[in-house]
């Protein structure tokens, strides 16, 4: 089998910048990796988390599906699971200690569905599990009256918030998807689909998606007077590419194109709950395989930086909480100080699992967020934070329910500080008089989706990242991303499935191994990361338009990364300042056309061979933004900016 071999080559704009006297010549020898710098990522200091371990998400996942779905212990709070005889189908409350346990209709999708699916995804066949068949008695949240997935058997969309529908619909048809054979809910998820089709072009043609909820009774938005969800935007698109690749239609795929616009053109970010975690990997997937141009940065900016429009400071969390280091965890960076969510945090690893496959100029910040979010996220489990910190300390029903259930169920969350504890761990449900424990049977109910993404290998802290785990419809070659966050080189154990195969890696754009069976070994660099196609061997891969393919499947697309050497932000510049523009392509038959320089709303176009160049009296005196985008000859783009002080 023929290598492909596409070096990243790096073109430089101008190699000299003037700022008050400073040259950036210091890092004309620094090699450009190709890869983007993600601000929140890079807060963390360092990719190895301190005090790292790893926790077992799958073991948690498969001890909960057990616990919930398995016989019921006599303890308080048992039986955790009843049967809905008024709804046909099985509940079980979103807490332990819930006082709607065993109330029928009660129970909701965001935590039984997502149960479902999590199960699923390790493997357990929920069509059939000592006798039950779960998967169609979700059927029973499928509204007729309303011709949507609600998140309760029995209710209405009228006074219902977009998340609280559109994510149950999203987990509904990823269920769906992967139990063709069950008619029923198939038709439930497509019928779903439709109405949020419907949907979606009644507030296309209001011109915005900026509403509370929809009411699929009278067929129209509404807004409560108190919070807006704008980024159901990503929810329904989500649902339309489910829909295109479950029935081929092309409106659906339009609409998804259409949601992600809205939201790329958004002004700050739409975040409200976990719907937009979905929309830099379909960004992404759409850039790659349809040459869209979203704007990846921005839309992962509008996930991480905690700079939510509707719900202030929602997004992921930086630092440490007294000794604990708390990066990556997804929830509020202000309420409290902070505030981590374990469902937030674990639907966020499943959503964002195939953004460094569709853009590889993400693998390693990716990786680094997966590490270090796996290394946090073990902290919602009881045991592994001190006793004084955990809310069930002194509850002996809850730690009754511990000793039974061990790590099985993840608390709701933790809180930057609370009870005279940094950090402390338990939940709303103690605090408000929701449940008598905080022991979250709605967030363990996604373990098993942050499980299916991350995987130890055999050298400590190199995660496998499994890429294709929320690929629910659409099956590709299967993709997994490594980062070593090391300071030396190591050699991993690349466990293959039965049969020979080649291993493709997307961000190089080689081949790495041919005809390996059992394992491969990867050597990965220090802080490398590296994404990983398996291919059965033989596999001949082509190269065209800045696609790669096998066999006629994409599997990787050529990337282009512009950076602005030589400036920190902040740096103070008078006079004239000529930037180092440089731009690492991974297409060997691509060049720089133009780059595109703004600063204060006034943009300078200069061309391939143009020193890239400005005079800081023509914009006047204070903190300014300068972003330039590079063009390449084959129409792709990339962006970097910088904030300097402009001085007279």
């Amino acid at each position: 089998m023929k290598k492909i071999t596409a070096m990243i080559l790096a073109f430089t704009i101008m190699m000299t910048a003037g700022a008050c006297g400073q040259s950036a010549s210091n890092e004309e020898g620094r090699e450009m990796t190709g890869q983007k710098e993600v601000l929140r990522i890079a807060r963390y200091g360092s990719g190895m988390p301190e005090d790292y371990r790893w926790f077992d998400y799958e073991a948690a996942a498969l001890a909960y599906d057990d616990l919930v779905f398995g016989e019921q212990s006599g303890a308080a709070y048992f039986p955790l699971l009843w049967q809905d005889s008024t709804n046909d189908t099985f509940g079980f409350a979103a807490y332990v200690g819930d006082g709607r346990t065993g109330r029928d209709g009660g129970q909701e999708a965001v935590a039984t569905v997502a149960a479902v699916l999590s199960a699923t995804l390790l493997g357990v066949d929920k069509s059939s599990q000592d006798g039950n068949n779960y998967v169609s008695q979700l059927h029973a949240y499928f509204s007729r009256e309303d011709g949507v997935v609600l998140n309760n058997p029995g209710g209405s969309s009228e006074g219902a918030s977009m998340w609280y529908m559109l994510y149950p619909a999203i987990l509904f048809t990823q269920v769906s998807a992967h139990y063709p054979k069950e008619e029923q809910i198939r038709e439930d998820a497509l019928a779903t689909v439709e109405s949020w089709y419907e949907a979606y072009r009644i507030m296309e043609e209001t011109g915005t998606f900026d509403y509370t909820g929809f009411n699929f009774r009278t067929m129209q938005p509404y807004e409560n007077g108190v919070w807006k969800e704008p980024d159901c935007a990503a929810g329904i698109a989500v649902l339309m590419q489910l829909g295109y690749e479950l029935t081929g239609k092309g409106e659906y795929a339009e609409a998804a194109a259409d949601c992600l616009d809205y939201l790329d053109g958004f002004d700050g970010s739409p975040l409200y709950e976990v719907l937009l975690y979905f929309a830099p990997s379909l960004a992404a997937r759409m850039n790659a395989r349809q040459g869209s141009n979203y704007d990846i940065d921005n839309l992962l900016a509008d996930v991480l930086n905690g700079s939510s429009i509707p719900r202030g400071g929602w997004g992921s969390i930086s630092g440490s909480w007294g000794e604990y280091p708390m990066n990556g965890l997804m929830g509020s960076t202000t309420d409290g100080g902070g505030y981590a969510f374990s469902m937030n945090t674990f639907a966020g690893g499943y959503a964002l699992a195939d953004l460094a496959k569709y853009d590889t100029r993400y693998a390693r910040a990716m990786g680094i967020w997966y590490l270090n979010a796996a290394a946090a996220a073990r902290y919602f489990f009881p045991g592994e934070t001190a006793a004084e910190k955990q809310s069930s300390t002194g509850n002996e029903a809850a730690m009754e329910i511990i000793g039974i259930s061990g790590k099985a169920v993840p608390f709701e969350g933790i809180r930057k500080s609370s009870n005279s504890q940094t950090p402390w761990v338990g939940g709303d449900p103690t605090v408000y008089g929701w449940a008598e424990t905080d022991l979250s049977l709605y967030s363990g109910a996604h373990t098993g989706m942050f499980a299916a993404v991350v995987e130890p290998t055999d050298v400590e802290a190199v995660l496998r990242i499994h890429c294709d785990a929320a690929a629910a419809a659409e099956q590709d070659y299967a993709t997994c991303l490594l980062y070593n966050p090391h300071s030396q080189t190591r050699q991993v154990t690349y466990t293959l499935p039965e049969g020979k195969w080649d291993l493709f890696e997307s961000v190089s754009k080689q081949v790495l191994s041919e005809g390996a069976e059992g394992s491969a070994v990867v050597e990965l660099e220090p802080e490398e990361a590296v994404v990983i196609v398996e291919l059965p061997a033989g596999t001949q891969i082509a190269h065209a338009d800045g696609q790669y393919t096998a066999e006629g499947v994409w599997i990787a697309s050529d990337t282009v990364t512009a950076e602005i050497a030589g400036l920190q932000n902040n740096d103070k510049v008078r006079g004239k300042v000529e930037l180092d523009v440089r731009v690492a392509s991974t297409d060997p038959e691509t060049a720089v056309s133009e780059v595109i320089m703004e600063i204060d709303g006034k943009e300078t176009v200069f061309g391939a061979g143009d020193k890239v160049v400005f005079r800081t009296e023509e914009y006047g005196t204070g903190s300014k933004n300068v972003n330039v985008t590079v063009r390449m000859s084959d129409g792709k783009t990339d962006k970097a900016g910088i904030r300097l002080n402009f001085e007279q």
